[in-house]
């Protein structure tokens, strides 16, 4: 079988919210924002509703069956429109006939790009119609792997995919962090994003082969070997060996 390790960046459409949310204040885009972000600050949270995230930047790495990481794809403006991105990971799903891994896959990725398609008019029987597995508990279908570490949310682990990488010796989330997506956007900054975005999908790659070794889905060697062979993409995050033996 082979995986596809997938995640997304998002802005904010400030056009919709101020649509939806102030409609009768007067407010420009702008404004209206960051009203809203004040808001939601006032609640403990400025992590916008789901349904005002637009999707602008995805990675994807391609896995084979032995596990190693062959290639990561980045997908996004400026090379090609947001809706020709939605129209591209779609196309890439609906072939797609392995396993889909993702970090809080379920929670976010998958429902913003849902929207998404939604929104530009995307049909995608196979995902939505033949293949429900993915609302599912069945990793053989997509291994979410936030949702498998928490028990399928009985547990809450604070720190997140930044702190279970650094757990395993990786250098965890660059200093941008998603919260300066919107920002980096505005600004056409968009180089910045796809390399956070590849770097969170190199990554959470890294935590999928620790957590199917302990799993039992693969063996000391057939994990090493993997490990080994797919570490020149560490190397793009300047990770130094030694600090992240597979053998221990």
């Amino acid at each position: 079988m082979e995986f596809a390790v997938l995640d997304i960046e998002t802005r904010v459409d400030k056009p919709l919210l101020n649509r939806v949310f102030f409609a009768d204040s007067a407010l420009s885009d702008d404004e209206a924002f960051e009203r809203f972000r004040q808001e939601l600050g006032r609640r403990g949270s400025d992590f916008f509703p789901l349904t005002l995230h637009v999707p602008i930047s995805i990675a994807i790495g391609e896995v084979s069956g032995d596990y190693v990481l062959r290639r990561v794809d980045s997908l996004g403006p400026p090379r090609e429109s947001e809706q020709s991105l939605v129209n591209d990971i779609w196309a890439r799903l609906e072939r797609f006939e392995g396993c889909l891994v993702t970090f809080n896959g379920r929670r976010f990725d998958l429902p913003v790009l849902e929207l998404a398609a939604m929104r530009w008019g995307v049909s995608a029987p196979h995902y939505f119609e033949g293949n429900d597995s993915l609302r599912r508990h069945r990793p053989e279908r997509h291994l979410d792997l936030c949702e498998y570490l928490t028990n399928y949310g009985e547990v809450y682990l604070r720190g997140g995919l930044d702190l279970l990488v650094k757990m395993l010796g990786l250098p965890g989330k660059p200093t941008m962090r998603g919260a300066r997506v919107q920002e980096c956007f505005e600004s056409g900054r968009f180089e910045e994003i796809h390399r956070y975005c590849r770097t969170d999908v190199i990554q959470t790659y890294f935590l999928f082969l620790r957590v199917q070794l302990m799993r039992g889905q693969l063996d000391r060697a057939t994990y090493e070997a993997a490990y080994l062979a797919s570490f020149p993409f560490l190397e793009e995050l300047g990770t130094e060996q030694d600090k992240v033996d597979p053998t221990k």
